[in-house]
Formats: structure tokens, C-alpha cells, sequence
């Protein structure tokens, strides 16, 4: 196995694997007070190799028990690539004998298509691929990464199935026997490139209505924009999605490059989505030693009225923390003519809250004595900046060292009064702007802790120590 670094990089609270390379959180399924995370795995190198899936659980999202490997590559059908899981409840799939069954459906990748095939299990800890595999069979190159989800329209089994430059649905009564219902996406998407890793489910509107999102990420070759993901609003007849609630832009999930392939949990009670923590495009490069990717924390999923438009907003689950006030420092000079406000306060080791309230424009930077810096500003343009240009280690992959991967751009979607919280996970930096409307993502290596939190513009500084 290849690894890198000597540093210590890996999170505290964070999912990683043990080792080896992971990259697409899959079956994200939720029973009795446990959280099953399967993901995507190669246990050889931390370099993207024949997928399989592994397997972890967790009491509280934050703190995962590993199950080692779920799913293995069939010599025959193909890799183990992404999919969904779900609790058959009422065994419609007769799969079940003592109990019903947990289903895992997956894309079994072969060298000139790509099918769909289910596995299942009683125990939830050991699968059995079905001996009918593929449930659904293709000849397409691009045709991957199933969402199961109940159908509340039809009252049966439903899935979302990535299909080049579109999704496709199709409708089941046991798992098994699948028929198309209907197609999304040639017309209305905004980012280009190839679908991947769909989901689709309903929330709740400020106004009570009842709005589907349907998330999309798209895959696009490197330099050109890296791996995104946007969502779409509208509603879900049963047969298709529509969006009914467009946008003239594409509605970014998150500004940064380290949060693609996000999934919900199947089973909650509220929409919780994870997404992986890194981008293929560098990921395999960074100096994390033994394991390479990781998972964003899990995320509430909620709508908001943002200046009369429909946002997606999005609040981590974090442990319960306290937070306290930065002092005031004198005021900082930037010109010959204007002195900003400035706080400035004592990180509490390398896993640690950031909040910042201001009145307008901001610029909060996270830095330690080797001259290192993360900042995070709000500009005048109304513009949330995230530059990790100098935040630490980047020489390993010549793109994530680019103007293009460090230095990342989100429009926000209000004026007035900000709110931002940051959360930091030793290699992992997750902002929240006003209400998590405005999300990024990004991964960083610095080379020794930051140890301080400053903030430039009007506006208080809070820290706090997340418990491990």
C-alpha cells in the first residue's frame, strides 16, 4: 500500500476509512438507533482501485465502528460501484426468511456497461449478492449509482439512476423486477458533463408546501470547473421529476471541491445528507498517510426563503459545544484613510468551532506561527471567498496548488447582518453562511496547527473546543 505524509491529518470526527482509498458515501440506512454508512473502497492502496464497499456504524453520526468490507468485485458482472440501501419492511422482496431484509442496490460496473444489481442481508452486517443479479439490465457506459426511495405516489419502490446526460426512473413492487417510468435532465441542466450519484425526496417549504429536490452531481474533466453538485426544485408525479421551481443558474450545493457524491440517509426522520470530503481530481495526492478521503459531517437538509427564492440550507450535526466571545483588539489600519475593527482569539487544538456575526463585509483568517493561513471573507460584493492559497502543504498535486482550486467564489443570496460558522476537523473546513444557505466545503493540510482566529470588519468572534 502506498501512503504519505508524516504529519497525523486525520480527522477527529470526521468518518475515514482505516485504510486505503475511499471516495462516494453509499447505503446510507438508518434502523433502531443505528446509522449504517456503506462507502466506496479500494483496501489495497490510497490510490482508486477495483471498488468495493465498506461498511461502518455509528450511535451519534460522529463516532464510527467499522464493519470492514460489505460488497467484493464479481469476477464476472463487474466493480462495486455507488448505490442506496434501504429496509425492505414487509419483505416485498421475499429475500427475507427470519426478519426483512436490509437491500443494498449497486451498480456493477463491467469493462462495456453498467447494470444494477441488489444484495441483502438479516443480520445487516453480512450480504448476499442475489443470484438474479443484474436487476437491471443495460448496455449503456454510463448508466450508475441507483437512489431507492418509496414511491408515496404509486406506493411502491422507486429509483433514480444516473444516465450520461441524464436521470432515469424506474418503479418496482419487490426490488426486483424494475420498469421505467420516466426521464430528467437533457434539457435542464446547467452544469454540463455526466451525471452521477442522484437522490431525490421531498421537504417541507416556509409555506407549507410540499417541494421534491432532486441532487445531481455532476462529473466534468479536470480543469474545467472540477466535480459539482447542483440540485433542482419541483415535484415528483409518481413517474418522473419536473422542475416546476427553476432557476436561471445552476443551484450550487456547495461552493467548494471537496463535497461531492452527497447522499440522504433512508429511514430518518428528518433528511440527513454526508458527502465525500475530497475530489478526485487531487485527493489521491494528499499527505493523509495510511487512508486517503473521508466524509463531510452529516448534514440537516431544510428549505428557506432566501429574498423570495427556495434555497436548500444545510446545519452539521455536531456535538454539543460551548462557545465564548474573542477579545477586541485595537483597530487595523488597511489604508492611509480606514481602520477596521479586529478581534483576535486562541485556538483550542485542531478541532474547534468559529463563529462570526458582523454587520456587513468580513474577512476571518485561521493561521499559526509557520505563516499559514486559511481566510474566509465576506466581500463588499456580497461574495463568500474562501482562499486556502496559503493555508498549508499544496505542492503535491500541481491543480490543487491552481488560482482555480484555491481560491473558491459563492454568490450569497441576501444583504444586511451575516452569520458564518465554521467548523474545523484537523484537515477539514466546513463554513456555513447565513443559516447554511451558502455551504463550503474544503480540505487543507497545514503544516503545524493553527493556533489563532482573527477577524477584520465590524462584528463579534466566538470559539469553541469540540469535544472529541
Amino acid at each position: 500500500m502506498t501512503t504519505k505524509g508524516n504529519r497525523d491529518y486525520r480527522p477527529f470526527l470526521h468518518y475515514t476509512p482505516p485504510y486505503g482509498w475511499t471516495n462516494d458515501p453509499n447505503g446510507l440506512v438508518y434502523e433502531d438507533g443505528t446509522w449504517h454508512l456503506f462507502a466506496q473502497h479500494y483496501p489495497d492502496d490510497t490510490h482508486w482501485g477495483p471498488m468495493h464497499w465498506r461498511h461502518a456504524v455509528s450511535d451519534d453520526l460522529l463516532h464510527w465502528k467499522d464493519l470492514g468490507i460489505a460488497l467484493y468485485p464479481d469476477e464476472v458482472l463487474g466493480l462495486i460501484f455507488s448505490g442506496s440501501g434501504v429496509i425492505d419492511a414487509g419483505n416485498t422482496s421475499g429475500l427475507g426468511v427470519a426478519r426483512d431484509p436490509m437491500v443494498l442496490m449497486y451498480t456493477h460496473a463491467g469493462r462495456t456497461c453498467q447494470q444494477q444489481s441488489i444484495a441483502f442481508s438479516e443480520d445487516r452486517v453480512h450480504f448476499t449478492p442475489y443470484a438474479g443479479n443484474p436487476v437491471i439490465k443495460s448496455d449503456k457506459v454510463n448508466f450508475r449509482d441507483p437512489k431507492v426511495f418509496k414511491n408515496p405516489v404509486l406506493n411502491c419502490w422507486s429509483v433514480a439512476i444516473s444516465a450520461d446526460d441524464r436521470m432515469e426512473f424506474y418503479a418496482s413492487d419487490d426490488l426486483i423486477h424494475w420498469r421505467k417510468t420516466g426521464e430528467f435532465g437533457v434539457e435542464e441542466d446547467r452544469l454540463g458533463g455526466v451525471f452521477e450519484c442522484p437522490d431525490l425526496f421531498p421537504l417541507t417549504a416556509p409555506d407549507g408546501s410540499e417541494v421534491w429536490v432532486l441532487i445531481a452531481s455532476n462529473g466534468m474533466p479536470a480543469p474545467f470547473g472540477g466535480f459539482r453538485m447542483q440540485y433542482f426544485l419541483g415535484q415528483f408525479d409518481g413517474y418522473t421529476f419536473r422542475e416546476t421551481l427553476p432557476s436561471p443558474r445552476p443551484r450550487i450545493l456547495d461552493s467548494g471541491y471537496d463535497d461531492y457524491a452527497a447522499v440522504t440517509y433512508y429511514g430518518a426522520d428528518r433528511r440527513l445528507m454526508t458527502g465525500w470530503a475530497e475530489s478526485i481530481v487531487y485527493g489521491s495526492d494528499g499527505p493523509t498517510g495510511e487512508f486517503c478521503g473521508l466524509m463531510t459531517f452529516v448534514r440537516e437538509l431544510t428549505l428557506k426563503d432566501v429574498g423570495g427564492d427556495l434555497r436548500l440550507a444545510m446545519e452539521p450535526v455536531v456535538p454539543a459545544h460551548d462557545m465564548a466571545p474573542a477579545p477586541a483588539g485595537e483597530p487595523v489600519a488597511i489604508n492611509l484613510r480606514q481602520k477596521l475593527p479586529h478581534a483576535q482569539g486562541a485556538l483550542p487544538g485542531e478541532l474547534f468551532h468559529v463563529r462570526v456575526e458582523a454587520e456587513g463585509a468580513f474577512q476571518l483568517t485561521l493561521s499559526n506561527d509557520a505563516g499559514e493561513a486559511l481566510v474566509v471573507t465576506l466581500s463588499n460584493e456580497q461574495n463568500l471567498v474562501v482562499d486556502r492559497s496559503r493555508a498549508g502543504a499544496r505542492d503535491f498535486n500541481p491543480l490543487f496548488a491552481s488560482g482555480l482550486y484555491s481560491v473558491m467564489t459563492a454568490p450569497r443570496h441576501t444583504y444586511g447582518p451575516a452569520t458564518l460558522d465554521l467548523y474545523f476537523d484537523r484537515m477539514i473546513a466546513e463554513a456555513y453562511l447565513d443559516g447554511g444557505t451558502v455551504v463550503n466545503t474544503s480540505i487543507v493540510f497545514p503544516e503545524q496547527p493553527y493556533t489563532r482566529a482573527s477577524l477584520l470588519g465590524k462584528g463579534t468572534l466566538s470559539i469553541g473546543a469540540m469535544p472529541e
